[in-house]
């Protein structure tokens, strides 16, 4: 009996002890569900935008990480506006936009503190993903497509956010009445050059200026490439024989600089286009489909509400050609501490295959027109996708800094290269001269992050 006593007082002793050993851990664990952070996750997203800061509610691709934010309350997003990458304290410096920067600073310089995403062109990208500054996403290019832009061994480094094709631009009533057959993307570059031929001979301006865009275009035209696959190799190829031709031909048939040197001109700015286009001077155009004039006329849709006689047409490319589009996108920062999150973001935003060329026609509307009068014309808009689809990044594109090919560029800040076509110069000396200026920038860029 006192033995039995013995082993119950035992046993009641030790549930007893047990019991104070399990307690710390129940007091330590409501002690770290009580100090376990509320707080959301808050992710900073940078995008660009030529009008400089814009209110998310007027901008659809805002709208569309709004949503998930709204549908994530864990996530808490922070969206910056940034007018572009260049350095304001060279605002008053022209400086064209097929030179390389070294912006975002934060990004090619030590830093505390970067955005998760951010909105860069593919050069910037491919650059900066060499320096290790930005992430490949963890995406299936095969079913994304065209919506995506790669590194050289096809890792994804964003997915496209603006597209901006080249588009032709034509007076349509001019056309009429000398007769001639509206502009087609399906024109070789024969049928491009009589039409400009009999525009002229009937006294009609042509505003095809000679840029880094329009030489790759005209090169493709001529069946060769400014540039090789892999972005870097510019020797054989941007002083290459079908390069000659295609510089030749802008300047026996694109702008005549000479004609808008002693024009009067707003605000002692040249403005040949979209201007003369508007006023009904310039009959054809060869330009971008959005970004030409931050300030006045900056889109396809801006300029044709201003003159219901402008059309708008695919862009010529025959067999060989290329659309050389000024495409930007959302790259993934190295220095994210919310990469997951960040994934999920970008995924969420090309969910919808269906309707990505048109939320991104939309996107790039919207950051490069200031106010449009009339809703967007369904037919144009239609036009200007199909040209996204079919377009390639263009070669040299370096950072929306400054996206136009605006007139005083061409005259005041061209490469001397391309200056010395204009005037009468040796093609092919030129563009060697040129060819050595795009080496010794990629060079410097690829090692020092920077010009």
């Amino acid at each position: 009996m006192i033995f039995r006593n013995h082993i119950a007082v035992l046993l009641l002793i030790a549930v007893v002890l047990s019991g104070c050993r399990m307690m710390p851990k129940v007091e330590e664990s409501i002690i770290a569900d009580e100090g376990k952070s509320t707080d959301p996750e808050t992710l900073t997203i940078r995008l660009v935008s030529s009008l400089g800061s814009r209110s998310n509610k007027h901008h659809l691709l805002a709208q569309r990480i709004e949503q998930f934010d709204e549908e994530h309350p864990e996530v808490e997003i922070k969206i910056e506006w940034v007018q572009s990458y260049d350095d304001p304290s060279d605002a008053f410096k022209r400086t064209a936009s097929w030179f390389g920067v070294d912006r975002p600073v934060e990004l090619y310089k030590e830093a505390q503190i970067v955005p998760d995403i951010i909105e860069l062109v593919p050069n910037q990208m491919r650059g900066l993903y060499r320096l290790g500054k930005i992430e490949p996403l963890n995406m299936n290019e095969s079913e994304l497509g065209g919506y995506v832009i790669e590194s050289d061994e096809g890792r994804v480094l964003g997915i496209k956010s603006k597209i901006s094709p080249m588009i032709v631009y034509f007076n349509q009533s001019i056309f009429e009445s000398i007769g001639l057959e509206t502009p087609s993307r399906e024109w070789d570059l024969n049928q491009l050059t009589g039409a400009i031929m009999k525009l002229k001979e009937a006294g009609h301006d042509i505003y095809i200026p000679l840029t880094p865009y329009t030489l790759e275009w005209a090169t493709s035209m001529h069946g060769g490439r400014i540039v090789s696959v892999d972005g870097t190799t510019f020797s054989g190829y941007i002083d290459s024989e079908e390069a000659v031709k295609a510089a030749e031909w802008i300047v026996a048939n694109g702008t005549n600089l000479d004609i808008f040197m002693n024009r009067p001109s707003a605000g002692n700015i040249i403005l040949p286009m979209p201007l003369d286009l508007i006023e009904g001077t310039v009959a054809l155009a060869i330009d971008y489909a959005h970004g030409l004039y931050n300030s006045l006329k900056s889109s396809y849709e801006d300029i044709v509400q201003h003159n219901e006689q402008i059309g708008i047409a695919g862009l010529p490319v025959g067999a060989t050609g290329v659309n050389p589009a000024q495409v930007s996108g959302l790259s993934l920062t190295s220095q994210s501490a919310h990469k997951d999150t960040a994934m999920k973001l970008l995924r969420y935003l090309t969910s919808d295959r269906s309707s990505l060329y048109s939320d991104i026609a939309t996107y790039t509307l919207q950051e490069d027109t200031i106010k449009l009068g009339d809703p967007v014309n369904a037919e144009r808009k239609s036009l200007v996708e199909q040209e996204m689809s079919r377009s390639v990044p263009a070669a040299l594109y370096m950072h929306e800094a400054n996206t136009t090919i605006a007139f005083q560029e061409i005259w005041l800040s061209s490469p001397k290269a391309l200056r010395a076509i204009q005037d009468g110069h040796d093609a092919g000396e030129a563009l060697k001269r040129y060819k050595w200026n795009w080496i010794l920038s990629l060079v410097l860029r690829i090692n020092y992050g920077e010009r």
